[in-house]
């Protein structure tokens, strides 16, 4: 499914980060961790926007969920969407504070002391920062795709699945200027 191969795409990303950051080469780390902030923001947008809305209005349209179905009750589906909205919001807001303390370091400059983790060097503390994010990106996936991901099939006709995928496709492909021509020697 489309936001499945997003997720590998996402996962590919991240590992160049971290292997920019161990090498030492932080203005590549820097690049890599902006590419994934921003390729995982237009991700979150295809959901937030389209998936989520879509399919919770699925789901108030037949009421319970039919026996068999794919679609869990609404209460169920509104509970697991709130839970990866939150995910999403933990994302972004750590992700933010990574890419601007890398940016600091890139420039020679200091992070600022309040977002300082007390006894680490500033370059370990956004590779924390980002390790737990990842951890919690992996529980995050597979929520997406064990569940919410499968639900679409469960949409009543093809017609608003092939709209559905549209709209999100279109989202995905929708990265900030800076990013959409290809990477050079990736």
């Amino acid at each position: 499914m489309l936001l499945d191969h997003d997720h590998s795409e996402l996962d590919e990303i991240l590992a160049r980060f971290f292997s920019e950051l161990e090498a030492g080469a932080i203005p590549e780390s820097l690049a890599a961790l902006d590419r994934f902030w921003a390729h995982l923001a237009v991700h979150i947008r295809a959901e937030q926007i389209h998936l989520f809305p879509t399919l919770l209005l699925a789901l108030e349209q037949t009421g319970l969920a039919p026996k068999g179905s794919l679609l869990p009750d609404r209460e169920e589906a509104q509970a697991l969407i709130a839970q990866l909205r939150d995910d999403h919001d933990f994302f972004m807001s750590r992700l933010a504070i990574a890419v601007k303390r890398l940016r600091e370091i890139a420039r020679g400059g200091a992070p600022e002391d309040r977002f300082a983790l007390v006894s680490l060097a500033p370059v370990v503390a956004v590779r924390e920062m980002v390790a737990a994010v990842q951890q919690r990106i992996a529980t995050h996936n597979e929520l997406e795709e064990s569940q919410v991901y499968r639900w679409i099939d469960a949409l009543p006709t093809p017609r608003e699945r092939a709209a559905l995928i549209e709209k999100m496709q279109w989202e995905l492909e929708n990265l900030p200027p800076r990013f959409r021509q290809p990477e050079r020697g990736k």
